[in-house]
């Protein structure tokens, strides 16, 4: 039997610890912890075993240190796949804890994988959410390395990986961390030890008591390639949630942020709609026969009556509006203002999340979060909800929704910790957007939030903000190096954030066409939507855009939905070659963002396609792939996207 295709099976060892096994193949050995706030430790190894129940796929084991504190480890398998979770009680009555560690993994012995033992093994590192520019990173391991929710060990050599994630995240933020004391020891966490600096928190993780305590439970899956191993959690959690689904294909439009940013007005918001509508949907540029124009951040500085007449001159010529919203993040400053739409009584004040002291949690990125189970919040959602749905709009872009998830205090006293908090607030926003009680379908992306928990979005930005340059085309493809598995999976669509071709306020010069090419490249094989976002009032943008966002045949690929694989890990940069098969046909990605002239020469092998002639759809520049290495020279930072032709 293959160990691809064994099962798995866990075993209890004789120092408190306990062993997981993929046939005669002992993949890992852990133990647990967990600390109650009172102070009281245990730890399964110096604990007692005081029960061992063999269930049917799995082992529940039940520790008891001598101050009568106990520690039910709860272990199971299914098929590929074995899970961990650990409850604490205490025979006294209720237990409190903020801090729980169902799994503290290393090598079981030599037989064990070598990647436990092997000091060029990489961690993959993966950011709490996308705020303030963070990057994923595949690197070595080494004493209190952290991943938030999940992370892989593999080899890049060999690609063999171990995953290990949580699947519950509606109480505790989870990570996985290296041990602080050796670089061979995993430890799969819930609660305090998985905050910090990465989570933007400035309080403690709150605690959870009760009878039982229980941590989030943990996956762990063992398998010959890391991508995969990503793809398969994927599933997993997918198989979990119910997808809000957007039955035409990703949007392809226009975004006002990068382009006009506090520049928005009437004027240039009607010009750059009729853009797209005259110039380049008449050429092939649109998905589902459309194009969405978006309104962002400062539409509310804007004339009122005269946003609304363009908005209704865009649904008369088919097209369709998007609106922009940051429902968990007050950005106003004084916190004294009249909440709008509402009675004038209720101030901001009113709805923000407080310390344990009572007053107001200070700002993250200078915004001040919003207490989501105030009833008063939940009140102004809706009607903000409404407002949107009776003005036309089909889609809604939210940002800063960490902020729901931060650790405080708030008027709902069973909602104790912020992961509590976030689910609270994203069922509030599957309610108010159902579209069964809408009446029509509506689109909803996410920008600034955890990768993890999922809500009733359809796509999620996949890194901070993005503009043109080569800094932010490698900056996406980080982002898309490791996260290219959660479009079609936990999100309908991956998010690229807007495509600026020529200029935007948040850019030090104007790019190069090389440029401009490779960030629509990076947009058209991640599955994602595709926003442009430039000021057509300049000749120069309006001719680049012309050319770039008409090519049919890369727009074909962008609209496929299809999310281009790696063809490897990239330490904290990105990979520079991507593969994807669309209409069943082979396609790779190449990219270069140095600025100055590079050749690549990219392992066949390593990336596993159909040999044959290919040809580049933005030069018609033909290849025949088949030996070794697949070679391409770029005189600057450019991108090729090779099609298929013939075998």
């Amino acid at each position: 039997m293959s160990r691809s295709s064994c099962t798995l099976r866990w075993s209890v060892e004789r120092d408190g610890r306990f062993s997981l096994w993929e046939g005669d193949l002992p993949l890992l050995v852990a133990h647990a912890r967990a600390r109650e706030s009172s102070g009281g430790l245990l730890d399964t190894r110096s604990a007692r075993l005081v029960s061992v129940v063999d269930e049917r796929g799995g082992l529940v084991l039940t520790y008891r240190d001598d101050g009568g504190l106990l520690l039910r480890e709860e272990l199971r398998c299914e098929g590929d796949a074995a899970y961990a979770r650990c409850v604490l009680r205490h025979e006294a009555g209720e237990v409190e804890s903020n801090d729980l560690v169902p799994l503290v993994m290393c090598g079981l012995s030599d037989d064990s994988p070598y990647l436990w033992r092997c000091l060029q093994s990489k961690m993959l590192q993966v950011p709490y959410d996308n705020d303030m520019w963070p990057r994923t990173e595949a690197v070595a391991q080494r004493p209190g390395r952290w991943s938030a929710d999940f992370s892989v060990l593999f080899s890049e050599e060999t690609r063999e990986g171990i995953l290990v994630g949580a699947v519950e995240f509606d109480v505790w933020k989870n990570a996985v961390a290296g041990s602080g004391f050796d670089c061979r020891t995993l430890e799969a966490r819930s609660g305090r030890a998985a905050c910090g600096d990465n989570t933007h928190d400035l309080l403690e993780h709150a605690t959870m008591m009760g009878v039982e305590v229980a941590s989030s439970e943990f996956v762990v899956m063992h398998g010959q390639d890391w991508r995969t191993l990503l793809e398969r959690y994927g599933d997993l959690l997918s198989a979990r949630i119910r997808r809000r689904e957007w039955p035409g294909g990703a949007p392809f439009g226009y975004n006002t942020f990068a382009a006009l940013g506090t520049d928005l007005n009437v004027d240039n918001y009607r010009a750059c709609g009729a853009f797209i509508r005259e110039r380049l949907m008449t050429e092939g540029f649109g998905n589902d026969g459309t194009t969405f124009i978006n309104l962002d951040g400062g539409w509310r500085d804007i004339d009122r009556e005269g946003m609304l007449r363009v908005k209704d001159e865009y649904l008369a010529a088919g097209q369709r509006v998007g609106i922009y919203d940051s429902p968990f993040a007050y950005w106003g400053g004084d916190l004294d203002l009249p909440i709008p739409y509402l009675d004038e009584t209720h101030t901001f004040r009113e709805i923000v999340v407080r310390d344990r002291g009572g007053e107001p949690l200070p700002p993250l990125d200078t915004a001040y979060a919003y207490d989501v189970t105030h009833p008063v919040w939940q009140e102004w959602t809706r009607r903000k909800a409404q407002l949107y749905f009776d003005w036309g709009f089909d889609l809604a872009k939210f940002d800063f929704l960490s902020h729901a998830g931060l650790e405080g205090c708030r008027s709902d006293p069973a909602v104790r910790t912020g992961r509590q908090a976030l689910k609270v607030g994203y069922d509030l926003m599957a309610e108010v957007y159902d579209e069964r009680s809408i009446g029509r379908p509506f689109y909803l992306s996410i920008s600034i939030s955890p990768l993890v928990p999922v809500g009733p979005f359809n796509a999620r930005r996949i890194s901070c903000d993005a503009f043109g340059l080569a800094e932010d085309i490698e900056y996406v493809l980080n982002a898309e190096t490791y996260g290219w598995w959660t479009c079609g999976r936990l999100y309908q669509h991956n998010d690229t954030d807007h495509v600026v071709l020529l200029k935007s306020f948040g850019m030090t010069r104007e790019s190069t066409e090389g440029e401009a090419r490779a960030r629509y490249t990076t947009a058209a094989i991640a599955g994602s939507m595709l926003l442009l976002s430039d000021d057509y009032d300049m000749p120069k943008a309006r001719e680049r855009t012309r050319r770039i966002a008409t090519n049919e045949r890369v727009n074909h690929v962008a609209r496929s939905g299809v999310a281009f694989r790696p063809m490897d890990s990239a330490g904290g940069s990105a990979c520079q070659a991507f593969t994807g098969v669309v209409d069943g046909v082979w396609h790779v990605a190449l990219f270069s963002w140095l600025g100055r002239p590079e050749r690549l020469e990219v392992p066949v092998e390593r990336l596993a396609i159909e040999p044959g002639l290919y040809e580049d759809l933005w030069t018609g520049r033909r290849i025949r792939v088949g030996g070794p290495s697949l070679c391409w020279s770029f005189p600057e930072t450019d991108a090729a996207l090779l099609r298929r032709i013939e075998s």
